[in-house]
């Protein structure tokens, strides 16, 4: 299945009216079977992905697509997610914190796709920042490529001042002060729904490699 059918739309919007363990329990069988072709829609995905993208080449990266329940810690009474979240990334982990990987969010009027580096780990943010002292070209080449900014928008947590044992003056100071840095781009519900909405990601996901691939490559620097 190469497609998002309607329905999957319309069980989040019910959902975000009905959000209670009652209707849940009645419209489960629903649930389950749109899981099962946003999986499968997913695996041909994840498929294209990896005829370009290498780190996707091996038996523990994979697609994988987080539960709906909520954490009962944070449900406040609204014990189920409003959206389909998946990621693909190597190392088959659901963490945005240790690899850069590809994450598409379903949710009606808040679809998006997402790229790159979420709150990184310590020794990742510094490879991240020795690599823009050494070759800030590398990454500024990559952010500044028509097609990367034209498409996407680039989102980030900075520092508001210099890190630590960089100087306040340096010429790269605004990237050296990244925190988190990832490109995100949004789709309407019609663009969703699209037939043509799978060739649409393929082309988006081919668009941001490099930018994946750079940041992978500091992971494990």
């Amino acid at each position: 299945m190469k497609k998002i059918n309607k329905k999957a739309l319309d069980f989040l919007s019910e959902i975000a009216e009905n959000n209670n363990r009652e209707w849940f329990a009645i419209n489960k069988q629903r649930y389950l079977d749109i899981k099962k072709d946003i999986e499968l829609f997913w695996a041909h995905l994840y498929s294209e992905l990896n005829d370009f993208d290498e780190s996707l080449q091996n038996i523990n990266s994979g697609p994988y697509m987080f539960r709906i329940y909520r954490d009962a810690r944070f449900a406040k009474g609204r014990p189920y997610k409003q959206n389909y979240g998946i990621l693909i990334a190597d190392w088959w982990k659901p963490s945005m914190h240790n690899r850069a990987g590809y994450f598409l969010n379903i949710e009606p009027w808040n679809s998006f796709i997402v790229w790159g580096a979420y709150m990184p780990d310590t020794d990742w943010l510094k490879n991240m920042r020795n690599n823009i002292i050494e070759n800030p070209d590398e990454i500024k080449n990559i952010l500044n490529d028509s097609k990367f900014s034209e498409i996407f928008k680039l989102e980030w947590k900075k520092l508001k001042t210099a890190p630590r044992w960089f100087a306040k003056d340096h010429p790269e100071i605004d990237l050296l002060r990244y925190k988190s840095i990832y490109a995100i781009h949004y789709f309407t519900d019609k663009e969703v729904l699209d037939t043509k909405f799978f060739d649409k990601l393929v082309w988006i996901c081919k668009i941001l490699y490099p930018f994946d691939q750079y940041l992978n490559k500091l992971v494990k620097k």
